[in-house]
Parts: C-alpha cells; sequence; structure tokens
C-alpha cells in the first residue's frame, strides 16, 4: 500500500503533538557556560591535554577514575537538564 509523504509527516506531527514529544518554542534556554554537561567535557579535554604533556615535563598523571567521574557528571547533566543551551 502506497501512502503520500506529506500524508505521513502529518500524521507523524499529529501523534508528536498528541504525545507532547515537541519542544515548546518558549522554552527557555541558558548560556553555554551554564551547562554541567558542557564543563564536564571541557574538564575531560583538558584533562587529556594534561596528561599528554605531563609525561614531558614531570608531571603526575591525572587518574583514570577522574575520567569515569566526569562521563557521571556529563551523563547525569545530560539526563537531568531542562532548560536548552541557547
Amino acid at each position: 500500500m502506497w501512502v503520500p509523504d506529506w500524508l505521513l509527516k502529518l500524521a507523524g506531527r499529529k501523534v508528536a503533538d498528541k504525545l507532547e514529544l515537541q519542544e515548546d518554542s518558549k522554552m527557555e534556554s541558558k548560556p553555554w557556560w551554564k551547562s554541567q554537561t558542557i564543563w564536564s567535557a571541557v574538564v575531560a579535554g583538558v584533562i587529556g591535554v594534561y596528561n599528554t604533556v605531563a609525561p614531558l615535563k614531570g608531571l603526575p598523571p591525572v587518574p583514570e577514575w577522574v575520567y569515569t567521574l566526569l562521563g557521571a557528571i556529563g551523563i547525569h547533566g545530560r539526563a537531568t537538564a531542562d532548560t536548552k543551551i541557547g
């Protein structure tokens, strides 16, 4: 059975509206620097660069468990986010 694309898109929009799956255009936004997820990614990147340079400078490396902690913070931040970055 063939169904036109426009009909499928219309049906998809109706279902998404009924289930409240679409973002509200009035949703509040926050600056990027207030995002817990962004900061955990930035810190992980900085630690990665530090751990690359540390042996060359004779500095101690950051322990591996710190990456696990930062990943958990990032996942928690993403799961509990209630405002978008804008």
